[in-house]
């Protein structure tokens, strides 16, 4: 089904880890070129017609954790709950001298499929937006396997018998993947071509028609996996992942449960009956009442009691059982020893049973996994304690030099909401989109009006300041002085100073901001849906009435930033949109905006001669725009304006952009020539590495030393309009569901910035 098909889903069956009756695969052979390896099951529901388990080999790597899970919980969404489901996730292959990234992994499929029948070849990555099991049905006509082209074989259906001695593991040793995959190829009619829609790379992707997504070039992977190589910029598929990692979150969804953990939970939970065992007394330090609490000691710990209070004690294999009973603290030790895949439900059920907190007391995991360092830890527990917004936590891990950390967070004690300041902006659009933010996030606020002075304001200081354009940036910091660092400043845009000196900025494409953990890209401007009642509609409507269907809605900006509307580039654009219109048999409903002159208006309207409706900003009149949004078929909308765009593309309607006329300054020229020259203008070309110029570059532009021209062609590529007349023929890429979850991801960012834990002393 489609991924964005309306109608329900069907029901949803738990993953789980073979553990009896399904063999893992491999050779058994410690020296082998394959190792076994266990895999995560999908059952079919009870009752179900026996058909063919569908298998898939998922190359993937600790650090791809994030990708990981997201590939699961979409082959959930779309799979067919009456099929079986075998998953075998390729992490511990044998490293290659010949590759050292998923190059060799693909060829020992065959090998680990016992040489015999289908197998599906996915990397971590990938997405699934059509159930896997119509590829693996697919005839193959004698073929050996089935792929895009010879030299792309990152998505392949396999027949294992036939491809055994070709990828034998003596040529794997000797072999390069590409020479491997010239091998495969030498034979005429062993390759057959696979469908383009089961493996859409990058902008390959269709929406409603690719059937599988592959997010291919490394820069723009969004769950940004190597942060210490690349620099990431945010990708036209991102909102696709962060949908389906945000529904996973929302789920509470794991790969593995508490019902069925990995095959490596219970020998890891033996192990660590052997660690180290240590005194459970500084934990307490600095809660509250903690002489008053009844704890709960879970993993190694040397004491019965906690402070001097005496404490439940259980093993981590107890946390299975269903009748523990609550306490108010849950302290654990040693989680670090047990497999990475277990820790997000170990962690959700120290949640569960903590009624007031949860302390954990770690180190550092393996490099790469979710927790591999303290910054893992932390993220992971809080995406855990999402789900918990009444339960306060605290973790004791030490940093890469061994020096003892301790982070806390202790929101939930709060007895009253944040203190809200939005500072108002020197541009409309922007302070519209502060006042969406604010009312979204349902915390009280009060507004500070544009030119107000620091002197001006006094205690109590807010606790989190939303605004926006760089006339607010000396405000928001000297607020943050007078607080002493207390308060929170999310700043929307680009401020013109480090970005370090935000806690949060929320940006959009055309700034081409580098992403960190304080930079949240979203794919278009925070515009809340702000409908007419019934009543109000209804008379706009009539106003339309005597007009002929289709109408399409023509929004006008104007002269702004590099952009120019003047009285010709108008009129081009009434006769443009005339034809469009005309070819149609419909009419134009015609809007203008504050930027657009009055010359520009006349001749905009005097050019257009198809049936119209026009209305001049600034006459009076009652303002169509909400109206329009409601009631036109499609739209025109003038490039230079980002937000009228979006607002446009959220309704899901088709809509056509018409590019103003670009009149750059010489500096600004001279600073994209020099972009160019250097090669670090940001790019989408997933075939090319980043170079270290580039990400140096994007350095300078996060220290504020750099600000890029904004590149209104990176948010269109984003939200997939096109130019006349083919932009009326088809909707945007990004749909209104996308657009909601863009809104989802900011509110979140900013929620989870007033819930974030803290650096204390140990």
């Amino acid at each position: 089904m489609d991924f964005f098909d309306k109608t329900p889903a069907p029901r949803i069956l738990p993953f789980r880890r073979a553990d009896t009756g399904v063999p893992a695969v491999g050779t058994g052979e410690s020296t082998a070129a394959v190792p076994d390896i266990a895999p995560v099951v999908l059952e079919a529901r009870e009752g179900a017609p026996p058909m063919p388990e569908v298998r898939i080999f998922l190359a993937t790597r600790p650090e791809q954790h994030r990708a990981e899970r997201v590939f699961f919980y979409a082959l959930q969404r779309v799979r067919n709950p009456d099929r079986r489901y075998a998953i075998y996730p390729m992490t511990a292959l044998p490293a290659s001298a010949r590759s050292d990234g998923f190059g060799q992994a693909r060829f020992a499929v065959p090998e680990l499929a016992g040489a015999h029948g289908r197998a599906l070849y996915n990397e971590v990555g990938q997405i699934y937006l059509g159930d896997p099991a119509e590829l693996f049905d697919l005839p193959m006509d004698g073929h050996g396997y089935l792929a895009t082209s010879p030299t792309d074989t990152t998505v392949m259906l396999i027949d294992c018998a036939r491809m055994a001695a070709c990828w034998s593991a003596d040529a794997r040793r000797r072999l390069s993947p590409e020479a491997l995959q010239g091998l495969a190829a030498s034979e005429p009619g062993r390759r057959g071509t696979l469908d383009p829609r089961w493996h859409a790379r990058d902008l390959e992707y269709r929406p409603g028609q690719s059937r599988l997504l592959h997010y291919t070039s490394l820069p723009l992977q969004p769950w940004r996996p190597r942060p210490e190589r690349y620099s990431y910029h945010i990708d036209p598929r991102a909102e696709l992942f962060h949908s389906l990692e945000l529904a996973a979150d929302r789920e509470g969804f794991e790969v593995h449960t508490l019902a069925h953990p990995s095959p490596g939970f219970l020998p890891a939970c033996a192990r660590l009956a052997e660690a180290p065992a240590v005194p459970a007394s500084e934990l307490c330090r600095h809660l509250p009442e903690s002489a008053h609490l009844q704890w709960a000691l879970v993993g190694a710990w040397s004491t019965t009691d906690a402070g001097g209070q005496p404490a439940a004690r259980w093993s981590m294999e107890e946390l299975r059982r269903e009748d523990l009973p609550q306490q108010d603290v849950v302290a654990a030790n040693g989680l670090e020893r047990l497999p990475a895949e277990d820790l997000p439900w170990l962690l959700d059920r120290l949640f569960q049973l903590g009624r007031h907190w949860v302390l954990v007391k770690a180190a550092p995991g393996p490099k790469g996994s979710a927790i591999g360092s303290p910054e893992g830890w932390r993220a992971l527990l809080r995406r855990i304690a999402r789900r918990y917004p009444d339960r306060n936590w605290q973790l004791d891990c030490p940093d890469a030099l061994g020096r003892a950390r301790r982070y806390r967070a202790d929101f939930a004690q709060r007895t009253a909401p944040p203190r809200v300041w939005v500072l108002q902006s020197r541009t409309t659009g922007d302070y519209a989109q502060l006042l969406d933010m604010a009312d979204a996030l349902g915390w009280p606020y009060e507004t500070q009006r544009y030119g107000t002075r620091i002197d001006a304001l006094a205690p109590p200081w807010p606790d989190l300041v939303l605004c926006a354009g760089r006339h607010s940036v000396a405000l928001a910091q000297g607020i943050k002085r007078r607080a002493e660092g207390c308060t929170r400043l999310v700043m929307l845009g680009r401020p013109r100073i480090p970005l370090s000196r935000f806690d949060l900025v929320i940006s959009t494409p055309q700034h081409c901001l580098p992403l960190h953990d304080n930079v949240l890209c979203l794919s278009a401007p925070f515009i809340a849906e702000h409908p007419l009642d019934s009543e109000e509609l209804a008379l706009w409507k009539q106003r339309f009435a005597h007009l002929p269907r289709p109408w399409i809605a023509l929004l006008v900006g104007g002269s702004s930033g590099s952009y120019s509307l003047d009285a010709q580039s108008a009129r081009d654009l009434g006769l443009e949109a005339s034809a469009a219109v005309r070819a149609r048999g419909g009419s134009l409903l015609v809007s203008t905006s504050p930027r657009t002159g009055s010359a520009a208006t006349e001749a905009l309207l005097a050019a257009i001669d198809v049936p119209s409706w026009g209305y001049r900003f600034g006459s009076g009149e009652d303002n169509p725009h909400r109206a329009l949004l409601a009631q036109a078929d499609a739209f025109i909308v003038t490039g230079d304006s980002v937000a009228m765009l979006t607002e446009a593309c959220m309704t899901g309607r088709p809509v056509a952009m018409h590019r103003l006329s670009v009149r750059r300054h010489p500096m600004q020229r001279l600073v994209s020539a020099l972009e160019g020259w250097l090669g670090v203008f940001p790019r989408r070309d997933p075939s090319r590495d980043q170079p270290r110029l580039e990400r140096f570059y994007d350095w300078l532009v996060w220290r504020g030393w750099i600000a890029r021209e904004p590149l209104h062609g990176q948010v269109h590529q984003l939200l997939g309009v096109a130019a006349l007349p083919e932009g009326l023929e088809r909707t945007p890429k990004l749909s209104p569901e996308l657009f909601a979850v863009s809104r989802a991801r900011a509110l979140q960012a900013i929620r989870d910035l007033m819930a974030a834990e803290r650096p204390i002393r140990p």
